[in-house]
């Protein structure tokens, strides 16, 4: 019988990664892979094991092959039809929490798994909060999301604004951001591209809801983006071009500025 042990020595797979596998396959806590390290593998966990390992070292997500991703201290569902939720996004969930004020609407665009507003609803339960993607498949994984994690959202399928009716006091957006030229998207290859880039610029989406967003914000209601490693001057710029004020940029954990937002007052 092959053990834990025996796995966690193969260097096959990254160590991490193959430690994430293993605590799925066969329910042990971090602690226990190493006090239980002489446990051996049912002949069923070994082939589920053998089949992760595969999908893995074909460079498929880990994320996807487990099914769920944590993000803001939750675990939210995730398939190929939604972005995977990045640390990052992080950012853009805090500066929303911090600009709300209680019983303030939020519209988060392009949901994808939910990750931006459910974090949102459940850290402040007073906020009203609505979501909405293009995709049906991904608005589906977010309304799942929001009933695992007991979260109240309302879900809308729509091409940013073209669904949307009524004002917020907040509209924010993680929108397909990368450059098609880009080559990181030759990393990104299993999730969604049209969740990733707009085959373009990278701004296209940004430029999009920068110049609807008016008509669908409350007076000194805000508009918040997270956007690529180098586009922060450019989003500022356009906030400005369009009469936003307040303008201003929050930086990531690398100390990147990775989201901007501007106030809208009429």
């Amino acid at each position: 019988m092959i053990t834990v042990r025996q796995l966690l020595q193969q260097s096959d797979v990254p160590r991490l990664d193959k430690r994430v596998i293993l605590r799925e396959i066969t329910g042990f806590s971090d602690a226990q892979l190493i006090s239980r390290d002489d446990a051996p593998l049912s002949d069923q966990q070994l082939i589920q094991y053998q089949s992760w390992i595969e999908r893995l070292q074909k460079g498929e997500p880990i994320a996807y092959i487990i099914g769920y991703k944590e993000f803001f201290s939750r675990r939210f569902k995730v398939t190929p039809d939604t972005l995977i939720p990045r640390p990052d996004t992080e950012i853009l969930v805090e500066k929303i929490l911090a600009t709300a004020k209680n019983g303030d609407s939020l519209l988060d665009m392009g949901t994808g798994s939910g990750c931006i507003a459910i974090s949102c609803q459940l850290e402040n339960p007073t906020l009203n909060v609505s979501a909405c993607d293009i995709s049906s498949a991904a608005l589906a994984i977010a309304k799942e999301n929001a009933k695992l994690l007991n979260a109240e959202i309302s879900c809308i399928e729509s091409n940013w604004f073209q669904a949307i009716s009524g004002k917020f006091a907040i509209i924010a957006s993680n929108p397909p951001y990368i450059h098609v030229t880009d080559n990181h998207l030759a990393n990104l290859a299993y999730e969604p591209a049209s969740a990733l880039t707009d085959f373009a610029d990278g701004l296209s989406a940004i430029r999009q809801i920068i110049q609807d967003a008016p008509k669908h914000l409350l007076n000194q209601g805000w508009l918040l983006f997270e956007h690529g490693y180098d586009q922060a001057n450019k989003v500022r710029e356009l906030l400005r071009e369009q009469g936003f004020q307040n303008i201003s940029s929050e930086k990531d954990y690398a100390g990147i500025e990775r989201v901007s937002y501007g106030q809208w007052i009429e």
